[in-house]
């Protein structure tokens, strides 16, 4: 459940209901943009009576953060149990499958992932910062034997963490071509590589 939200759906009907409202939500939003996203819209897309979604949504704005927090949440299923394979590996293998993830993750539905970049406040975003820390932290102790991050690691996560979300953010909302492209693949991994490798 998001801050957002009004009330936690508890029973299976409940959440279904949420999960038809966030589905009819996100092909709104990809097919009208934001003049089009409005709640009566997403009610009668979802197939709910317009008292129903408020029942759990007090306003458009709760449901483009709720949108949000299912996107960030979407790769975690597999997220501990891939990477902790790559605890043993290279760091190239490692920095690879972290910009797989970044890449393909974003790749899903760029005209979404640019709304939420375009629409939602630095602050609604920083709701989910937990969730991406305890992430992060994750990666960190995989990364950090592996590169000459060892000597202030916090520092250096901080710099490739944004350095691989700028760009790929970039790429979503000018150039979403590039996110399913092997080039700009590569030219990522080489850029987080060099700059984390020991001898860097």
């Amino acid at each position: 459940m998001t801050d957002a939200m009004r009330k936690a759906p508890r029973q299976s009907r409940a959440r279904q209901t949420v999960d038809f409202i966030l589905e009819a939500a996100a092909y709104i939003l990809a097919e009208r943009g934001l003049d089009g996203f409005t709640t009566n819209h997403i009610a009668e897309r979802a197939g709910v009576n317009i008292s129903s979604l408020y029942q759990y949504f007090p306003n458009k704005l709760a449901i483009l953060e709720a949108l949000q927090a299912r996107h960030i949440a979407t790769p975690d299923a597999n997220f501990a149990q891939g990477f902790e394979r790559l605890r043993d590996r290279p760091l190239e293998e490692v920095v690879r499958t972290i910009v797989d993830v970044a890449l393909d993750m974003h790749a899903l539905n760029p005209a979404i992932q640019k709304l939420f970049l375009d629409t939602l406040p630095r602050q609604t975003r920083a709701l989910h910062d937990g969730f991406e820390a305890d992430r992060i932290a994750k990666l960190a102790a995989i990364l950090t034997p592996k590169s000459r991050a060892s000597g202030n690691p916090d520092m250096m996560m901080f710099i490739a963490r944004h350095a691989l979300t700028s760009v790929v953010h970039e790429a979503v909302c000018a150039r979403s071509e590039w996110l399913t492209d092997a080039a700009f693949r590569d030219e990522l991994v080489a850029l987080m590589v060099n700059f984390l490798r020991p001898d860097g």
